[in-house]
């Protein structure tokens, strides 16, 4: 049995497996609240935000029920496509808030510059919140990325245990091919019968 199917099928990958989706929800979640706070507060929601926004909550969704997949021992890496898709789409959500908001860019994009609550009041920038909104996008992108690795290990190990047990691999016959010699002679055909003439 090699060390790759042992390592795969065992609790600790799954375990591992399922403290990647924790904390997948978990990023998501955090980034729901505070990208909430944000838009629901301040009048400056760009796409950028906008789309953050939309990726957090679509993948907190989507991690309700994936968070207590690798729990069943049926499951062999199915998520594959979900997590190569998500991992793309928050590389693109952590561009976003690192173009807007890396160093002291968070300074002059919104949003924190004018507030709904008190309109004409200017507000402090909440560096704070839009770096933690680039932290946790780091977060929920790594652990993506590090599932659909995983998942692509199950997945393959998977296949390669039903090539195994369906005997495509061990017991693989080559095909024999038979020789026939000919004298050269015609053959007739008189009711049905083949005959050499």
């Amino acid at each position: 049995m090699d060390s790759t199917k042992r390592f795969l099928d065992n609790r600790i990958s799954r375990s591992f497996l399922g403290l990647n989706n924790f904390l997948i929800l978990g990023s998501s979640a955090i980034l729901t609240g505070i990208l909430s706070h944000f838009i629901h507060r301040y009048h400056a929601r760009g796409t950028h935000m906008v789309y953050q926004e939309v990726i957090a909550v679509l993948t907190m969704f989507l991690y309700l029920f994936a968070l207590f997949l690798p729990a069943l021992k049926s499951y062999r890496g199915y998520l594959l496509p979900l997590n190569l898709i998500l991992s793309y789409l928050w590389l693109t959500s952590l561009i976003f808030s690192s173009q807007d908001w890396s160093g002291r860019r968070c300074q002059y994009n919104g949003p924190g510059l004018y507030t709904t609550a008190r309109p004409g009041f200017l507000t402090r920038h909440s560096c704070g919140l839009k770096h933690t909104v680039q932290a946790f996008n780091i977060i929920g992108f790594s652990m993506l990325f590090l599932n659909m690795f995983i998942e692509a290990m199950m997945w393959a190990s998977h296949r390669r245990q039903n090539q195994i047990d369906n005997g495509t691999e061990k017991d693989r016959t080559l095909p024999t091919t038979t020789t026939t010699t000919t004298t050269g002679a015609p053959i007739s055909t008189e009711n049905g019968h083949r005959q050499v003439v």
